[in-house]
């Protein structure tokens, strides 16, 4: 009975589902639910410090409190230092301890049940989670993005496509998931059919679509020009999401001195933002600024976003390299390889550094 319950019951935001956004759950239910050992792992997961969160969670295991929520928590904890293994069998154990009738949480953490399935590349495993879901919420279009993208990789490409276009019937103002499920769909070889998508939206919704999504959209096809000028007509009132993409379009147009204007001029109003100080860096890098490249990505670090941390880091390193200091280079890989073992490029790079 468990195992059908498992498989029945099976975060946030797609098969890229971010380590704590995937969750469906508030940190005032999880703290109501969990008492204080999830609460306080959860703060940890916030933090990024994984290695902590695990600890804490598995300690509360130990104890026999709040057994399923704190599973979860160990479960997103060992994601977070990759351990996608360990994870599922984390997040197999919570759905062991879950009650009879299933709830958000139940559903939650098989997503994440599923997630890990999909980074262990065993698709069919992953794929019986979303049919689950699929068959107990056939309207929930994240599902259906997530059983989509795993039949892509699964070659059912049929099946893809149906869950695709069934996803976007059911939401067909939701700009986040169509985005999306463009991409997977170019992943899978169907470019010319999702940009039909993408350009058929941007037709059937001319007059009511935002123009920051008609520039999302845009930018999608390739229609750099369009997406330029919906950002550009929004003045002002452009916000942080707004203002990388217009960064990124004048990139795509080749205009890294006017992207690295429009982060730069940002930045006066608000620092807030790792995001705009790695896209800043990046921009520079690609213009050969190596030195205000390392100071943008050394001012993003600064921030301590976790969502960003690690991306931020490598550039840093890269910026390091590129300055010609390997030593110093060396040093921040080594440092970055403990806390992200599983990087593979980064452990040639190490390689690389430690020769020089």
């Amino acid at each position: 009975m468990k195992r059908v319950h498992r498989l029945l019951t099976a975060y946030l935001l797609s098969l890229t589902l971010g380590l704590t956004g995937c969750s469906s759950l508030s940190s005032k239910t999880t703290q109501e639910q969990g008492g204080t050992a999830a609460y306080s792992g959860e703060d940890y997961l916030d933090a990024g410090d994984y290695e902590t969160a695990a600890s804490t969670y598995q300690s509360a295991i130990d104890a026999g409190q709040d057994t399923e929520l704190n599973y979860r928590g160990l479960g997103i904890a060992q994601m977070g230092l990759g351990n996608y293994a360990d994870a599922a069998t984390a997040f197999e154990n919570a759905l062991d301890h879950a009650g009879v009738i299933p709830g958000s949480l139940e559903y939650d953490i098989n997503y994440y049940l599923g997630s890990c399935y999909d980074k262990e590349g065993d698709y069919e495993s992953a794929l019986s989670v979303y049919d689950a879901i699929v068959t107990l919420r056939p309207r929930d279009t994240q599902a259906l993005l997530l059983r989509g993208t795993v039949e892509g990789q699964l070659k059912d490409t049929d099946a893809m496509i149906q869950d695709f276009t069934d996803a976007i019937d059911l939401a067909p103002t939701d700009y986040d998931l169509i985005v999306d499920i463009a991409e997977k769909m170019k992943e899978n070889g169907f470019e010319d059919q999702a940009n039909e998508t993408l350009n058929n939206i941007l037709t059937k919704q001319a007059d009511t679509i935002s123009a920051y999504d008609k520039a999302r959209l845009s930018y999608e096809v390739g229609d750099y020009e369009s997406a330029r000028d919906a950002l550009e007509s929004m003045g002002d009132s452009r916000d942080y999401s707004a203002t990388i993409l217009l960064g990124q379009t004048y990139e795509a147009l080749g205009d890294y001195n006017y992207a690295t204007s429009v982060y730069e001029t940002y930045l006066t109003k608000d620092t807030t933002h790792a995001g705009v100080y790695n896209s800043l860096g990046l921009c520079c890098l690609a213009m050969a600024d190596y030195q205000d490249a390392l100071s943008a990505f050394q001012n993003g670090l600064a921030l301590k976003d976790p969502s960003l941390q690690q991306a931020l880091l490598y550039n840093q390193i890269v910026a390091e390299e590129y300055l010609g200091e390997f030593q110093r280079a060396s040093v921040l890989m080594k440092e970055y390889l403990a806390s992200y073992p599983t990087d593979d490029e980064a452990q040639r790079e190490y390689t690389f550094l430690s020769t020089r």
